[in-house]
């Protein structure tokens, strides 16, 4: 018996003595960001980037490229991400990718073909950003080098979350986000868009980060929306606040809000805020009363104002309110009469609240969102005024 176990415990060292699907560090390269564009010849060109360990660490680093971006193209993305042995000679691990980036192009003819293989891929983790590259290809953002986060995809990711957190600026879409939403009856998928300010071959090369003024930047520049997976319009980057106000996910941001002339302004920043949404049906209407609580600080004003007084910022608060009711009704109307498309996901607010009456639309959502009467009333406190109580000028 002892010789039997002697001689299992032999076996088994042959057996368990190394891992079935090792590869050396060396042959593997890291890719952090991928770009998805037309293709030329073929339906669609796949872009990705890898970064150069040695030049992210100050200690080793020589002045080479911080990342590489190559590019091939073909039919489908799951055959291209095992075909940069072409142009390269390393194995590409997908699984740290940060981004996501589609050309304006792909995203207008609709992109949920492809978007189905990172669902599936088990290799690649499903917390990864979604942008829309705007006016040119998405390729093209890769290849900016940066000052601080020398990879544009790392610096791109943290732009997103910083952004979203400071002003509150684009939403910072995720893979799971998207297609849950996409997959939502009563809401349309949103995605940031971004540009690139400058030239972007002067950007692409080392020279960049040698600038006190980069020759290009990658810059959030506005909202892309989606209606049936393709892309159909944008929205300015300050709408984007509004949406997020919508959906409670504001955080902190910084309001410049308009005298009555306009041409006077007062500021102020806001600490926290607070969104609470009713939804039910009145007299056979949808209907949303929005209600939202803020908290702020006064930054500054162009008009000189007393705030010794009692009451001080009384008028203030009446301005900023009035002004900010304003720009969500505007909001609220341009979405439903020009795109009828809802971004804000009032539509499942309406389904979990009143979901009786949300059947009649659970087709045709768009019907119901136009049909809609959206109210909005803002109730807006200044807690105080900084470290100075009057203005100088």
């Amino acid at each position: 018996m002892k010789r039997f176990y002697f001689a299992l415990i032999i076996a088994s060292c042959f057996v368990l003595s190394g891992c079935w699907d090792q590869s050396e560090l060396g042959e593997n390269s890291i890719v952090t960001g991928i770009a998805v564009d037309k293709g030329e010849k073929k339906k669609y060109k796949l872009s990705i980037e890898s970064t150069a360990a040695t030049e992210l660490n100050f200690r080793t680093a020589q002045g080479f490229a911080p990342a590489f971006v190559y590019s091939i193209e073909g039919d489908t993305i799951g055959e291209l991400t095992h075909l940069f042995n072409r142009v390269s000679s390393t194995h590409y691990i997908l699984s740290h990718t940060r981004v996501l980036i589609i050309g304006e192009p792909l995203a207008k003819e609709g992109f949920l073909s492809f978007i189905d293989f990172f669902d599936r891929n088990r290799e690649i983790r499903d917390d990864f950003k979604l942008i829309v590259a705007k006016e040119g290809n998405a390729e093209d953002l890769l290849k900016i080098t940066n000052d601080y986060q020398k990879v544009s995809s790392l610096k791109v990711f943290t732009q997103l979350d910083n952004m979203l957190e400071d002003w509150g600026g684009a939403p910072g879409m995720k893979l799971k986000d998207f297609i849950r939403t996409y997959a939502s009856k009563g809401q349309v998928p949103v995605l940031g868009a971004m540009t690139i300010q400058g030239s972007k071959e002067e950007g692409g090369s080392m020279d960049n980060l040698k600038q006190t003024v980069p020759a290009a930047i990658g810059k959030i520049d506005s909202l892309a929306f989606f209606k049936d997976g393709k892309l159909i319009g944008y929205l300015p980057i300050k709408d984007t606040r509004l949406l997020l106000w919508v959906q409670n996910r504001i955080v902190q941001t910084s309001l410049t809000i308009p005298y009555n002339n306009n041409n006077d302004f007062f500021g102020m920043r806001v600490l926290r805020s607070k969104t609470k949404v009713k939804a039910r049906e009145v007299d056979g209407r949808p209907q949303f009363d929005i209600k939202i609580y803020i908290e702020s600080v006064l930054d500054g004003s162009d008009k000189k104002v007393n705030l010794k007084k009692v009451y001080a910022f009384e008028n203030l608060e009446k301005t900023a309110q009035e002004y900010l009711e304003g720009e969500f009704t505007q909001l609220f109307k341009k979405m439903q009469n020009e795109y009828g498309a809802d971004i804000f996901g009032l539509g499942e607010m309406y389904k979990d609240q009143d979901y009786k009456s949300f059947k009649k639309y659970h087709d045709n959502w768009e019907e119901g969102f136009k049909l809609a009467t959206i109210k909005t009333h803002v109730d807006l406190e200044i807690k105080r005024s900084g470290i100075r109580n009057n203005s100088n000028n």
